[in-house]
């Protein structure tokens, strides 16, 4: 038996206010929680439009209708790959939406927003109506969004294939004699009316517009974050929003996840995975159709529920999961012990037996060996077969959603408990159910819950990073009525390992080499990155061009691999920010002394901020679809340009093999980190523009604190040097023409910079007992969404993230000396920016004027992980006692309002004294759709006490 194979997960005798915890090796139980209630659900299908068809269809047991992927997706593709797509079926919407007016979006950027922007906006509308939105409205300023999707969009791939048709113009434009500025003139003209050019590209292409938008369209002026981590997404993306709910971060979450096939990158790499047209639960399947759609969930604490007489749907007790590192990459393993580890453990969280949850459903991806492994799993922990199990999984209804998968399942296990009804489940033709004993799984459609039954529900699922998340649900009325929310300790988090490279600087060694000598990263960018010829034009108006000449490029090309098990065809086709990631990352695990601390380890988790679209996807999703620019250009005078380019670069369906995948996941640096350090991690990427860095971070922060993780290694990744980014960012006008000047006078905008920064986080207390060198302790760490605007920066907004943080760190903004800000070398950016720190850090009390500087006048602009610059910049001046100087290019601004604190931008190095006995200080970090992040720091010395938790601030 199973149960004799592994350590037994004994059941204490905890009450039903638990949530949920780690199955770590902590030095101390986790402080009791209070359980969090659905109080609102949206269900989006092609086959259901909404929450009611959605239940309707699955109670029937009714299968949605297969379909080919809709001929508009795929325009004018190669013949091989519409042979091969001919007998490829799933769940896929039939038109594309339109709800550009009900959702404010200008027509001038209709053409830049994304389907899958459109999609999530209206399960987030469905989801609010659902709960009594606008009339019961959740508190704006403690509202966070949450969006979950993997893979790029619509809009993703039309600014790549525009991008590359210049390109792919240039290069056959290279190989003719004579003068092409006229034709390559006339192509961008032609690309810019086909797929359409503004402002708004960019933007409209990330993940994490989503949940800014609809953080702005409703008002909310919580956290908005994206993230993903494969199949496992909707598990990351909750767990998110519990962890802010538990530790007292925020009042209410808007959680969504969508899932659309907008290329056909995605839908043949997952086919090599085993996706085709199986079911959960067959002897035989090799995995099930792949689905489209979005879910959204509207969460809040179970008291605050009660007191606003929200109708709850059910209450999650109970959320784990277990992962085990695997060498050979992305793969469904069928570990029937990792699923016994997850769901012991959320079971226990939830104070009850497993025995107890005599329905499940399944969020399989229909792959037999996940089936057999979920059924020995399950028959361990149940102890007593005679009692019928009921297993459904509405993927046989619906298909795989994948990003989506997860809600898909727990909106239908709150569905049956809401209603008393277990739903029903298709069976597949010719192919035979996985028998067990008294196992149901529901053929004959839906059936009321059985009357001796009390409502518990379990929900579980994996992911291809070998993720297996299990989660506890029950009606409201089977947890106890006295629920009382415990203060929340806000214990600091330990930094105990740096790690980082940026620009020319390859190491933390030459980071700080460079920074104390004042040295200028940012130099002219290099002709292999942009050819001027074809990209740049000091006419800003110029499409599909570039205006800016500097940048902070990567020196490095080259990564040594050879001390990892990775396959060598694997590590070939890498995204070279999962390459750089996993360096840092090994910079900052020796750093820390992983090899010599492992028995220390405890459960551990790595969120990699990141752009949710590497740049190996969007490079092989062109090339599978460059047919189209063929078809563009067919029977002009400009259509030779390219024929040859296009057959010798496209990308052919048959060249998509079982690593492709793997190459560009984001959530793949998470996992690849984990798997070469063998830290059995919970992998997640995390998208809030350029504040993503701060955003895992406080993700860090949040689970160390409710004791999930008891290591967590966190840190941004982005090399935004490139031609794709050059070219939206000079159609945004947002680079500067020269090279970024923070403070500065006729401050024009910033320089683009490669980089990447890690770090080691652990629990200040547990660092302490544990000897480790302590950089800094992070004392607080705030987030808001300012609703306002996509683009431009709001001194309130940014002022509400520093407030929140400071809420935590129990002292005065009158303590902080040096402030490292965003510093993005913009009039307005910077002038509102300041603005906001004389708002919060003005105070009699202070002893002297505040330092602020910006490392991007160093390095750049390094987007997601522009915060772990900062950070790194800021732990090194707290380490060495000295603040390096920001580059002043141009004389300082004298609009800059200076005088009131008083501010003082530090324009050489100078020596940091200690204060009150320590070193304060802060990082900012704002992002495009308002979204602000700031970040406190304490120095820690090693005669400081390990603290206890009555000392610390409640929230």
């Amino acid at each position: 038996m199973l149960r004799h194979r592994l350590t037994q997960t004994r059941l204490p005798d905890m009450t039903d206010a638990s949530l949920f915890s780690s199955a770590s090796s902590s030095s101390h139980d986790q402080t009791l929680r209070e359980p969090v209630a659905i109080v609102g659900i949206a269900c989006i299908t092609p086959s259901a439009q909404d929450t009611e068809s959605f239940w309707r269809l699955l109670d029937r047991g009714e299968r949605a209708p297969l379909r080919a992927m809709p001929a508009h997706r795929i325009p004018q593709t190669s013949a091989a790959a519409k042979a091969h797509l001919d007998a490829w079926r799933g769940s896929f919407f039939a038109e594309a939406e339109s709800d550009f007016k009900r959702f404010r979006i200008p027509p001038a950027y209709r053409k830049s927003v994304s389907q899958m922007m459109l999609l999530q906006l209206r399960a987030a509308e469905q989801c609010l109506r659902d709960a009594g939105y606008p009339d019961k409205l959740p508190p704006l300023d403690d509202t966070d969004v949450y969006s979950g999707a993997c893979f790029c969009f619509d809009s993703a791939l039309n600014n790549a294939l525009k991008v590359e048709g210049v390109r792919l113009a240039y290069e056959a434009a290279e190989q003719r004699s004579g003068d092409c500025e006229a034709d390559l003139d006339a192509i961008r003209e032609r690309l810019r009316e086909h797929f359409g050019l503004s402002s708004h590209d960019r933007v409209g292409e990330m993940a994490s517009s989503i949940p800014a938008r609809i953080a702005s369209h409703f008002g909310f002026r919580g956290r908005a974050q994206a993230l993903e981590s494969a199949d496992a997404t909707s598990y990351v993306v909750l767990e998110a929003a519990l962890l802010a709910l538990s530790g007292g971060q925020t009042k209410a979450a808007l959680v969504i996840a969508g899932q659309r096939y907008d290329s056909l990158l995605p839908a043949l790499a997952l086919e090599k995975k085993g996706f085709a047209s199986g079911a959960p639960f067959t002897a035989n399947s090799a995995g099930a159709p792949l689905a489209e759609g979005a879910t959204a969930l509207l969460l809040k604490k179970l008291s605050d529920a009660r007191r606003d007489g929200d109708c709850i749907y059910s209450v999650i007790r109970g959320a784990a999961c277990a992962r085990r590192d695997s060498p050979s990459g992305y793969r469904y393993g069928g570990d029937a012990a990792l699923k016994y580890q997850a769901a012991a453990e959320a079971c226990r969280q939830a104070n009850i037996s497993p025995a107890r949850q005599r329905f499940i459903e399944c969020a399989l991806p229909g792959h037999a060996e996940e089936s057999k492994a979920l059924l020995t799993a399950m028959a361990d922990l149940r102890h007593d077969d005679s009692v019928p199990l009921h297993l459904r999984s509405c993927v046989a209804n619906l298909g795989y959603a994948f990003a989506n998968a997860g809600l898909n399942a727990i909106a239908a296990a709150s569905l049956a408990l809401r209603y008393g009804r277990l739903p029903g489940m298709p069976q597949e033709d010719g192919q035979e159910l996985l028998q067990r004993q008294n196992i149901d799984y529901g053929a004959n459609g839906g059936e009321p819950w059985p009357q001796t039954d009390e409502l518990i529900a379990g929900v579980c699922g994996g992911g291809l990073s070998g993720v297996s998340w299990h989660m506890v649900l029950s009606s409201p009325d089977a947890v106890a009525a006295d629920v009382e929310t415990a203060p929340v300790p806000q214990e600091p988090i330990a930094i105990v390992g740096v790690g980082g490279s940026f620009g020319p600087w390859r190491d933390v060694t030459a980071i700080h080499a460079g920074l104390w000598d004042g040295a200028d990263g940012i130099q002219p960018i290099p002709e292999a990155v942009l050819p001027h010829r074809a990209f740049f034009s000091a006419d800003a108006s110029r499409p599909l061009s570039c205006y800016a000449q500097y940048g902070a490029a990567l020196a490095q090309s080259e990564f040594d691999l050879s001390p990892y098990k990775i396959f060598p065809r694997r590590a070939a086709g890498m995204d070279k920010a999962q390459k750089l990631g996993l360096q840092c990352a090994a910079e900052a695990l020796a750093d820390y002394g992983l090899s010599r601390k492992r028995q220390r380890q405890g459960a551990t988790a790595v969120f990699i901020a990141s752009n949710l679209n590497l740049g190996r996807e969007r490079a092989l999703s062109a090339a599978l679809h460059y047919p189209q620019l063929q078809a563009l250009f067919a029977g002009s005078t400009l259509a030779s340009y390219f024929q040859d380019a296009v057959a010798k670069q496209r990308l052919s369906p048959e060249e998509v093999d079982h690593f492709t995948f793997d190459s560009f996941s984001a959530s793949g640096i998470a996992a690849l980190i984990s798997n070469c350090f063998q830290l059995n991690a919970a992998p997640a990427a995390v998208e809030a523009a350029c504040a993503s860095s701060l955003a895992a971070l406080h993700n860090a922060v949040l689970a160390l604190r409710s004791h999930r993780y008891d290591l967590v290694l966190a840190g941004g990744v982005e090399l935004p040097v490139n031609i794709r980014d050059l070219t939206l960012c000079s159609a945004q006008m947002m680079l500067s023409q020269h090279k970024i000047a923070p403070f500065a006078v006729d401050a024009d905008g910033f320089s683009p910079g490669d980089g990447a920064g890690m770090f080691v986080l652990k629990r200040l207390s547990d660092a302490l007992r544990d000897g480790d060198t302590i950089y800094a302790a992070i004392t607080g760490v705030g987030a808001s969404c300012d609703a306002r605007s996509m683009t431009a920066p709001d001194p309130q907004g940014q002022a509400l993230a520093m407030r929140k943080a400071f809420v935590q760190a129990g002292y005065s903004p009158a303590r902080v000396q040096y402030v490292e800000t965003h510093g993005t070398g913009t009039r307005l950016g910077d002038i509102a920016e300041l603005s906001a720190l004389n708002e919060v850090y003005l105070a009699p009390e202070r002893s002297g004027p505040l330092k602020v500087g910006s490392v991007k006048s160093n390095i750049g602009h390094t987007f997601a992980a522009a915060g772990s610059a900062g950070l790194l910049k800021t732990l090194l001046a707290i380490r060495y006692g000295d603040i390096p100087a920001t580059l002043l290019r141009r004389e300082m601004n004298p609009e800059l309002p200076l005088a009131e604190i008083p501010t003082e931008p530090v324009t050489a190095l100078q020596p940091w004294p200690l204060g009150d006995g320590a070193r304060y200080a802060a990082v900012s970090s704002f992002g495009t759709g308002g979204v602000n992040y700031h970040l406190l720091l304490q120095s820690v010395t090693a005669t400081h006490a390990a603290p206890d938790d009555s000392q610390y601030t409640a929230s």
